[in-house]
């Protein structure tokens, strides 16, 4: 039989390089490297929410308008000002098919959420970088300074992996002079509710301006995979187009609108957070260790030139923190996802044992 040769893909994705998943579970460790809900939503909701669920609602494709009219309720928005999406990543996927062509340029702050690069490179699109400052502070004259000409500006607020947030009356400034320009701008809020300044309601004005949410971080439903956009009524119509008929799975959507109508969750979930922070805050402060909090949920530790010896002790002790950032100003970081005060004080015992070690070690 004669040997038919393999097809090849299109030269983006041929040379597009994605980073692969670890080789092991996470679920066998505490999982404080990518930023996900610790330890998640109740267990009775989530019991409760599934014991809902009925073969003829699996055996049935999804409906939407439920959700995104509760989203809207939450946000004091219209329904027709919102679009759900699998994952919040798969909402920047759309507006790349809808408003970024090969050769447009892009306007990211570096470091900020991966994906944005990868589908710069996917859609031919020139990504144009602009480095936070080495105190982790936003370069908002840089920014401003390069705004001009690009298609598509994006800020991640608060910013992943610097943790750094632009105050309100920066980001409406920001808003106002993408407008001037005729700028598409994106505002990601991955990290809403954690720093609870938003620019949501700003969409009513602007119809140049796009804000990300997602239920993966605080809402605690990562593995469901859901987030929206919200935008003004013709740009979620343009949006619509682009995106899967039924990309956004049925569960995520009934875990949605479950959580939505319970109340008092997210509001518990974050004094959790509040007090795991601050427990955090505070040993590192008493122990003389350098670190940033920064407006999310997760810390910055400086680890003094110990990162590799700091992550692979944790890993000894079934903890895993985020690092390896090629920034030279945050080298020197481990990146810690906050959970509750239980959580923290797990982690504290941990790290507080492989820190004595490790300066014990370097005074020998």
């Amino acid at each position: 039989m004669k040997r038919v040769p393999r097809p090849e893909p299109k030269k983006l994705v041929a040379d597009l390089y994605r980073t692969q998943p670890p080789g092991y579970s996470r679920h066998d460790y505490l999982r404080l490297d990518m930023n996900e809900a610790v330890p998640g939503l109740p267990e009775d909701f989530v019991q409760r929410t599934l014991a809902s669920v009925t073969a003829r609602y699996l055996a049935t494709y999804p409906e939407y308008r439920g959700l995104q009219a509760k989203i809207a309720v939450h946000n004091g928005l219209l329904p027709e000002q919102i679009l759900l999406s699998n994952g919040s990543d798969g909402a920047i996927k759309y507006i790349f098919e809808a408003y970024v062509s090969p050769g447009d340029e892009v306007l990211l702050t570096d470091p900020t959420f991966a994906m944005y690069a990868v589908y710069c490179r996917m859609f031919g699109a020139r990504p144009v970088w602009v480095e936070y400052r080495s105190d982790l502070s936003f370069p908002w004259e840089e920014f401003l300074d390069r705004l001009s000409g690009v298609r598509l500006a994006v800020v991640v607020n608060p910013n992943n992996p610097t943790g750094y947030a632009l105050p309100p009356a920066q980001l409406l400034k920001l808003i106002e002079h993408a407008a001037r320009q005729e700028i598409l701008l994106l505002i990601d809020e991955a990290y809403f509710y954690y720093y609870p300044e938003t620019a949501i309601q700003r969409v009513n004005d602007f119809q140049n301006l796009i804000v990300l949410r997602t239920f993966s971080k605080l809402c605690g439903m990562a593995a469901l995979r859901l987030g929206y956009a919200a935008a003004c009524p013709e740009v979620i119509e343009v949006l619509r187009r682009v995106r899967p008929t039924f990309d956004v799975n049925g569960l995520a959507v009934h875990f949605g609108e479950s959580l939505l109508a319970a109340t008092n969750i997210i509001p518990e979930l974050l004094r959790e957070v509040k007090a795991g922070k601050e427990f955090l805050v505070r040993k590192l402060s008493e122990a003389g260790i350098p670190h940033c909090p920064g407006s999310a949920n997760f810390v910055l530790i400086d680890c003094r030139g110990k990162v590799e010896a700091v992550v692979k002790g944790l890993a000894e002790a079934k903890i895993l923190v985020g690092a390896g950032f090629k920034n030279d100003f945050l080298k020197d970081y481990i990146r810690v996802t906050v959970g509750s005060k239980a959580v923290m004080q797990r982690f504290w015992q941990g790290f507080a044992g492989v820190w004595g070690r490790l300066d014990v070690e370097s005074c020998a």
